[in-house]
């Protein structure tokens, strides 16, 4: 049962922050103009970007109580374990980013809010993992794989949660359009301002890629990172299907939905 309570809490974390990626690309992160209601009222209007925004806040709730669920058996069954802390720290997390979310619609999305936002739901959602993988056998402190390709997949994850974390500043800089249907490193045009910030982006994902080609060959278990470079590689052409389609709300998500995928399974095997 407590498998199950914790699968779900991870998987609505997953959907929650998917669904709020696809909001943000059709542009409807403002559908709801106040917060927490919805234009004064419980239910939302008749019209697409509030649904759309609606929605999100659903799902936030439904998260919520898996989140409330999780702090409470962590509560109850891990004592003296790393566990009990990470629960808390879960509904922290949890809490700060719906309230780092309110705050972003009452301020209308002001630059640093928003990163906040998209911090604190990356914290969550990998808070949730840990919990899910020491479910059985909880540690009384977190612990990092000391293995090889746990140090290497360290390695990836940290540079996975970085590009996530430039990525979403890309996006909330309205950078996405700077390079228009240049897949590969904006030639042709000053590298200056968002033209910059695009560059950089794109050069850290071929570092990732690279560093993820070449781990295949200083791992024990090379068929993990074979696996993982082929993510890595599938997340990096939908990026550029996002730029050539100039940013469709599908290419975006699927890109942002594989980044995600990518880091938890990175992030599960760099831990013990």
């Amino acid at each position: 049962m407590r498998k199950l309570l914790l699968w779900g809490t991870l998987i609505s974390m997953v959907v929650l922050m998917v669904f709020g990626s696809a909001t943000a690309a059709l542009g409807a992160c403002l559908g709801c103009p106040d917060w927490p209601l919805c234009y004064g009222s419980l239910l939302p209007p008749e019209q697409n970007f509030a649904m759309l925004e609606y929605i999100h806040r659903v799902l936030a709730a439904l998260t919520s109580v898996f989140v409330a669920g999780a702090t409470v058996l962590a509560v109850r069954r891990y004592r003296g374990t790393f566990l009990i802390e990470a629960g808390i720290w879960l509904a922290i997390f949890l809490v700060a980013q719906i309230l780092i979310g309110g705050l972003t619609v009452i301020l209308k999305m002001p630059f640093w809010v928003s990163i906040s936002h998209a911090l604190f739901a990356l914290l969550t959602i990998l808070t949730a993992t840990l919990m899910l993988k020491w479910a059985d056998n909880p540690p009384d402190r977190l612990v990092w794989a000391g293995d090889r390709d746990g140090r290497l997949s360290t390695i990836l994850f940290a540079l996975v949660f970085l590009q996530i974390l430039l990525g979403t500043t890309v996006r909330k800089a309205q950078a996405g359009f700077a390079c228009g249907q240049d897949i590969f490193l904006c030639l042709g045009q000053p590298w200056t301002g968002d033209v910059m910030l695009q560059v950089i982006h794109r050069l850290m994902g071929y570092v990732i890629f690279g560093l993820s080609l070449y781990f295949i060959f200083r791992a024990d278990n090379k068929k993990w990172f074979v696996f993982i470079s082929l993510l890595v590689l599938l997340t990096g052409i939908f990026g550029a299907l996002s730029a050539y389609s100039m940013l469709s709300p599908t290419m975006v998500t699927t890109h942002y939905t594989l980044a995600i995928l990518t880091l938890i399974l990175l992030f599960w095997r760099s831990i013990r």
